[in-house]
């Protein structure tokens, strides 16, 4: 299980759920665009559900949490919805500026191009 610090609250959901919301919000910023999103949580020990806005100018810090207890929650289904947004990373490195690195974790490459180097490039 994980905490996502947003907006001065601390939401619980499962790692796979966070995974996925760090690299959608992050590659949502990427495109300078926000977005709102839905995701499950879990409050007073019960499931519910929390709407952030990700993106550019919105921060999210997320971490483990090890005070869980109980059954961790089949969040599979919420977790695919985040991967099914339109500007989530895709797998294929070459396909987009988003990569894994060597350790496999995600990573964003931001080339911004600021001498011009790259103006010949197609």
């Amino acid at each position: 299980m994980k905490i996502v610090s947003y907006a001065g609250q601390q939401l619980v959901t499962t790692d796979d759920v966070a995974d996925s919301l760090v690299r959608l919000a992050a590659a949502i910023a990427a495109e300078g665009e926000s977005d709102a999103v839905e995701i499950p949580i879990i409050l007073n020990g019960r499931e519910d559900c929390a709407e952030l806005v990700v993106g550019v100018g919105n921060d999210l810090l997320v971490g483990p949490h090890d005070d869980f207890e109980g059954t961790e929650p089949d969040f599979g289904a919420h977790s695919a919805r985040l991967q099914a947004h339109r500007l989530y990373p895709e797998s294929d490195a070459d396909s987009s500026d988003a990569h894994l690195d060597d350790a496999g974790e995600w990573r964003l490459d931001l080339d911004l191009d600021l001498d011009g180097s790259g103006a010949g490039r197609v």
